[in-house]
């Protein structure tokens, strides 16, 4: 089937779903930010045992001295900072009021893009493998054509 379609529609057809995902991806982010709730809040562990100082940074202005980053395996099991217990990931900020405290949050930057790049270049070398995988069989097709067409004009002549 698909060798019946002329690149015009095989090129329509690609754009057709870059453009699907592109859309996609637009709409799926902007789903995710809407409905985010806030750890702290949800998490039993962490509203229970969260001070309302602990808290500051939803109240007033901060600023991030550490970004986010793993907790150890020790601070997750001793709730040391208590945020180690909700995800496992943890930040450190400065409130306008002095008061410096952790606060739990979603990912690391950098094991993110670790990951980005792992996925890339498995992609790449999954398409390298296939675009050889396509090359190579359309050689063999082309040799068994190739035999047919020799072996109908030794039978003709």
């Amino acid at each position: 089937m698909i060798e019946s379609c002329s690149k015009r529609r095989m090129m329509l057809a690609i754009f057709l779903l870059g453009a699907t995902t592109v859309i996609i991806i637009i709409l799926e982010s902007s789903h995710l930010e809407s409905k985010q709730v806030d750890i702290h809040e949800s998490d039993p562990i962490l509203k229970e045992k969260m001070k309302p100082e602990e808290k500051c940074w939803q109240r007033e202005k901060f600023e991030i001295l550490e970004s986010c980053h793993h907790c150890s395996s020790e601070e997750i099991s001793s709730h040391n900072p208590v945020v180690c217990a909700a995800r496992g990931f943890k930040e450190r900020v400065k409130c306008a009021s002095g008061n410096e405290t952790y606060r739990a949050c979603d990912k690391v930057v950098w094991v993110e893009e670790r990951r980005f790049w792992i996925f890339e270049t498995v992609m790449f070398f999954l398409g390298c493998f296939s675009a050889g995988m396509v090359y190579l069989r359309q050689k063999q097709l082309d040799h068994i054509v190739y035999k047919r067409i020799q072996k109908q004009i030794a039978n003709g002549a």
